[in-house]
């Protein structure tokens, strides 16, 4: 067997351009180097970091202004009177709140500032109570409301009908019918700063309205002395008819509207007890805005009544043996009838917004 060997043919180059006669051929050039694309800008720029408030100093002033004051108290160096003048002052702390919110957020110049309007304030305010005594204008705010006693009348000539209100104060009140009286209203009354009566007639109709309001210290945190003697005892005539308003407040009270001609009754309750007697000779309604104290209400037999009940939180208890449910609603809400409700002579419809003292119909 021959081993024939092709000739081996030497590889050319061939050049990528003909190079013209006379040159020598180039080398091919190599592709210009390429730049790198520059990544993609997002189409907003990037949220800068928010700058830092400073902290509010308005809590820390005033804890430390309540620590100071507490601390002249139990030193002795603070009267139990300037106690009044610190509770009138106290919208102060308002207005420092404002001026924190309004500049002492901002920087830290502000704060400064808001700082040292604050302390000032501060100052002021034990300032005053300190030297309360010595201050003109300020001595007559520490001085304790003192009882007054007032004799109230109005006769009966002239009126045939009657609007009253009657805003009844923290101390035991009691409403009846007048006896052998030519008045319209006659009672005896025991308040606190100043006594608001008045009555005006106009076409035989009399508005009277019969209220206290306290000067000086309007709250008074200390014992106000032995009140076991104070009330308000107060007589309507029974001879017109009467649109009743009976604001209540926190002191007990007894309503015998027994022998009245009542056309309306309004009762707001407070939070002292009440206890209400309807009367048995006309017919009318009673809305009744139910507090946070017990409300016992005496209905006559021969009067036929019909309840609408907003129930709150306070129990309702009618008798069972005289009222029946007719209309059940939600959540203790509901409509009551006596069973001579159709009926009586006389009936007297009861729509009560109950808080969240108990109501019991007796």
């Amino acid at each position: 067997m021959s081993n024939v060997q092709e000739p081996f043919e030497e590889e050319q180059l061939v050049p990528s351009e003909a190079a013209p006669e006379g040159e020598e051929p180039t080398a091919p050039t190599a592709p210009p180097p390429t730049i790198p694309e520059e990544p993609p800008q997002p189409p907003y720029e990037p949220r800068r970091p928010r700058r830092r408030r400073p902290p509010s100093v308005f809590w820390p002033i005033i804890f430390i202004g309540a620590g100071v004051v507490l601390l002249l108290a139990n030193l002795g160096y603070l009267p139990d009177l300037s106690w009044g003048v610190i509770w009138r002052l106290w919208p102060l702390l308002i207005i420092a709140l404002g001026i924190d919110l309004l500049i002492g957020r901002r920087s830290v110049i502000g704060a400064i500032v808001s700082a040292v309007l604050l302390l000032v304030l501060i100052g002021v305010i034990v300032l005053i109570a300190l030297f309360a005594q010595n201050i003109p204008i300020v001595s007559d705010w520490i001085q304790p409301s003192e009882f007054h006693t007032q004799h109230v009348e109005y006769p009966l000539t002239g009126v045939e009908r009657a609007k009253v209100y009657v805003d009844w104060p923290s101390v035991p009140g009691y409403l009846s019918a007048l006896e052998d009286s030519s008045n319209l209203i006659e009672g005896d009354v025991d308040y606190l700063g100043e006594l608001t009566f008045g009555v005006s007639v106009r076409s035989g109709r009399a508005d009277v309205k019969l209220d206290s309001r306290s000067i000086g210290i309007w709250f008074w945190p200390f014992d106000l002395g032995d009140q076991s003697d104070k009330r308000w005892d107060v007589g309507l005539s029974p001879d017109v008819p009467l649109d009743l308003t009976l604001d209540a407040g926190s002191g007990p009270c007894d309503f015998d509207l027994a022998g009245l001609q009542v056309g309306r009754l309004v009762l707001d309750a407070g939070s002292g007890p009440i206890d209400l007697v309807l009367p048995s000779g006309s017919s009318f309604e009673t809305n009744i805005d139910g507090g946070s104290g017990p409300l016992t209400i005496v209905l006559p037999r021969s009067v036929g009544a019909r309840v609408v009940l907003d129930s709150g939180s306070g129990p309702f208890r009618p008798p069972d043996a005289r009222f029946e449910l007719v209309e059940d609603w939600r959540h203790g809400d509901g409509v009551w009838e006596t069973y001579n409700y159709h009926t009586a002579e006389h009936t007297i419809t009861l729509k009560i917004d109950q808080g969240s003292g108990p109501i019991t119909i007796r």
